[in-house]
């Protein structure tokens, strides 16, 4: 009996000795604590949108609106920024806000980051290289962008980028400039559906059933140069791609005919230039990419003048020249665009855009051709 009472004092002294020790360490780990460390902004925009033309015919989908209509387009970003005193190294977090009144899933991108001499690492749910660092008639565009703009943004099949990752859940890097050269990479693990962020980073990928993810182990990439060649004359041009592995289900999205089995092969890449030259610029790009046994080869072109700070205009055009699996021929855009600066922070733009869907799908009995509108009041802060 007396053995068991001293066995019973020694665990509990040991125990004790066990909830000191862990206390200490508890209170000596490092913490990740609110307030004071971070330097925190809040920037952002809302834009009021008046819009209209075919965009059923544009869309190929009869239950758009031909009518004039108005919609809201709004974000809010809020950007933690911090500094290391020792190593100099930057890092931190940005997070943006969709602040539509209809927005159900409102964030748009979520990533941590960490920067320093050695480049720049951001992790979480944000746009990949392909994306990113694409460039072509696009980047010189006026407007709300172009025929990368609001409401004329697309045809049917869009001319813009590569079949991309969208904001997926990804870690993405690039390396600091080396005489204008800079390199980006990026992985994301699963797509649940390609070209889209939509459902990536809310849950873990789904191999089957009715939520399966559609492609994993993206990779994208980018070569990027920039420089000013001389005064006012500045050129930015990149070469990038894309390569993954269609899971079953997006093998069965991306197939020629629903009864079959697709090609699992995902790949694509872009090359492009834009160049500022005494207020004129000019911007083009060339692509070929594979999505199963979707492919198509497609290039933008545009021309643009004026003041950056207070007038632009621009004429972009984009046009798929061939294509196998999807049911449009040669489909093309062309966006005429301008924009306003009405005082600092606020901007008035427009485009108007001519199309031709070259559909052959006989099951759309909609129109094949014609024009869409887009006038915008954009607020920035």
């Amino acid at each position: 009996m007396e053995l068991g009472r001293s066995l019973l004092r020694t665990m509990a002294i040991l125990g004790a000795g066990l909830l000191t020790a862990g206390a200490s360490l508890s209170a000596t780990a490092a913490e990740v604590l609110p307030g004071g460390v971070f330097d925190l902004t809040i920037t952002g925009f809302a834009r009021f949108l008046a819009h209209g033309g075919q965009l059923d015919d544009a869309r190929q989908d009869n239950r758009f609106s031909r009518s004039l209509d108005f919609s809201n387009d709004t974000e809010f970003h809020v950007l933690a920024r911090g500094r290391d005193e020792r190593t100099g190294m930057e890092y931190g977090a940005t997070i943006e806000f969709l602040a539509d009144t209809d927005e159900i899933f409102n964030t748009k991108e979520t990533w941590v980051f960490a920067r320093g001499g050695w480049g720049e690492v951001r992790l979480g749910d944000q746009e990949g290289v392909a994306e990113n660092s694409s460039v072509g008639a696009q980047e010189i565009a006026a407007g709300t962008g172009g025929i990368d703009g609001d409401v004329v943004d697309e045809i049917a099949v869009g001319v813009v980028f590569l079949t991309h990752t969208d904001t997926a859940t990804k870690i993405r890097y690039y390396t600091p400039s080396f005489g204008g050269f800079s390199v980006g990479v990026d992985y994301t693990p699963t797509q649940q559906e390609v070209d889209s962020g939509d459902l990536n980073g809310q849950f873990f990928a789904r191999k089957d059933g009715l939520l399966s993810m559609q492609a994993e182990n993206v990779f994208e990439g980018g070569l990027i140069y920039e420089a000013e060649l001389a005064d006012d004359v500045d050129l930015l041009a990149s070469v990038v791609g894309v390569s993954g592995e269609l899971t079953s289900t997006g093998q069965e999205e991306f197939a020629d005919d629903e009864d079959e089995f697709g090609d699992k092969q995902w790949w694509g890449w872009q090359a492009g230039a834009a160049i500022d030259l005494y207020g004129f610029r000019l911007g083009g790009s060339f692509a070929d990419e594979k999505v199963g046994e979707f492919e198509k080869t497609f290039y933008t072109v545009g021309i643009g003048w004026g003041d950056e700070d207070q007038f632009n205009t621009s004429m972009t055009y984009g046009q798929v020249i061939d294509s196998t699996g999807i049911p449009f021929d040669h489909p093309f855009n062309l966006v005429f665009s301008a924009d306003y600066a009405l005082m600092q922070g606020l901007l008035l733009a427009s485009d108007v855009g001519l199309f031709d869907n070259d559909g052959t799908d006989s099951d759309y009995t909609g129109g094949d051709k014609g024009w869409q509108m887009v006038i915008s009041l954009d607020l920035a802060f």
